[in-house]
């Protein structure tokens, strides 16, 4: 039940944020719940796992990840559409390698808690492979993106051992802490965008609306997990 729940709520993500496009209240409010819950998704989950195993390298390799968009973007500048679409195809490894590790943890072995944290998480996931995939690349793309985050959950939910053998490897903590510092820099700037100019969604922290998906998007990272323990 916990894998159809997590894979239906990376459904209904994108149909959420579809319904939004009319409105642009409702726009700003899902753009900054997008930002700030993907925001501690690899600032509270991604991050401090990868860096627990990989250790101080771990460091290196996020620092890495942080730089590359950057290098890519200016090494590529005639053609920038393809250096954004080198970015965004590591930003989609990075979710389908979190998917795997998403899928150990809803194993019925780990505990209801963590897997109604898990499940809770997908619904901004996958609003943000929408959020990102769909304009620069194109709906069959978003689409191809989020079904091979499910297939990704389901295969490491029914395999279980070896999985989680594999997530304890030091070679993909590093892997993860270096598409880590490339997600935090998309989150932070965008894919098509100046660096001395600001963007969506960063361009409307000061709206109201924007202000409100923030504290929905913090409340899903932080608060709502624990009321599950109440």
């Amino acid at each position: 039940m916990n894998l159809i729940l997590s894979i239906l709520a990376l459904l209904l993500g994108p149909g959420i944020y579809a319904l939004s496009r009319g409105n642009r209240i409702a726009r700003q409010v899902l753009d900054g719940f997008i930002f700030i819950t993907i925001a501690g998704i690899i600032c509270v989950n991604i991050i401090p796992e990868a860096l627990a195993v990989g250790g101080m390298l771990a460091v290196v390799f996020l620092v890495l990840g942080i730089a590359f968009p950057v290098i890519v973007e200016h090494g590529f500048r005639s053609a920038l559409h393809e250096a954004h679409v080198v970015v965004l195809i590591l930003a989609a490894l990075g979710l389908v390698i979190h998917a795997t590790i998403d899928g150990i943890a809803l194993l019925p072995a780990q505990g209801s808690d963590l897997a109604h944290a898990v499940i809770l998480h997908r619904l901004p996931v996958g609003m943000a492979i929408w959020w990102s995939l769909r304009p620069s690349l194109g709906t069959p793309v978003a689409v191809v993106a989020i079904v091979t985050v499910s297939i990704a959950t389901a295969l490491s939910y029914l395999l279980g051992a070896p999985v989680v053998e594999l997530a304890e490897a030091k070679s993909l903590a590093l892997v993860q802490a270096f598409v880590s510092g490339s997600l935090i820099h998309i989150v932070a700037f965008g894919i098509t965008h100046e660096h001395d100019t600001p963007i969506e969604p960063v361009a409307k922290s000061q709206d109201w609306s924007y202000r409100v998906g923030i504290l929905l998007g913090l409340f899903l990272v932080f608060t709502a997990p624990q009321l599950n323990g109440l």
